[in-house]
């Protein structure tokens, strides 16, 4: 299969990361890239170009909804469009825990992700903490994301009573 994803620099594309999602659990993932592309010999490299492709496949949430439901539908939307590279995904999130510097790149995608359609500092840090809850979550989920999408709902109610005790002036 991977004289089949031997493209040389080519860019990724919905096709491409289905074939790289079908061998990311294994360990040599980041070895094998460089075969797809020589590019990557720098994992982060791949990362950055694949956060650049889930940029355009990400639907932004209505400036319609309020708040709270942009970051519901904002994370639904991401994890959702992440759940086709599931594999891939883990792997970014193996290899970031061994690298720092990848997990930096990650943040740097996510924050622009979110800032996109919200601008209040509360709504981004609310949206980046259930997003890490739910992302923790969403891993071990299936596919229609039940587990999810509760977890989510469950972090707002809890977020709504902690706002009820505290007054903002």
């Amino acid at each position: 299969m991977l004289r089949k994803l031997a493209l040389k620099n080519k860019a990724l594309n919905k096709s491409n990361l289905k074939d790289l999602n079908n061998f990311a659990h294994l360990g040599n993932f980041p070895k094998k890239l460089k075969t797809f592309n020589s590019n990557y010999e720098n994992f982060e490299s791949f990362l950055e170009d694949f956060e650049k492709y889930l940029e355009n496949q990400i639907e932004v949430p209505s400036s319609k909804l309020n708040s709270q439901d942009r970051i519901f539908e904002g994370i639904v939307n991401r994890l959702d469009v992440l759940s086709d590279f599931k594999k891939i995904v883990i792997r970014i999130y193996l290899e970031s825990q061994k690298n720092p510097k990848l997990l930096i790149t990650l943040n740097k995608y996510i924050h622009k992700y979110f800032s996109s359609f919200l601008k209040s500092p509360i709504n981004l840090g609310t949206s980046y903490l259930i997003y890490i809850y739910a992302f923790n979550i969403w891993i071990e989920d299936d596919e229609n994301m039940d587990k999810t999408m509760a977890a989510i709902g469950n972090s707002f109610e809890g977020i709504n009573k902690i706002k009820s005790f505290i007054k903002f002036s």
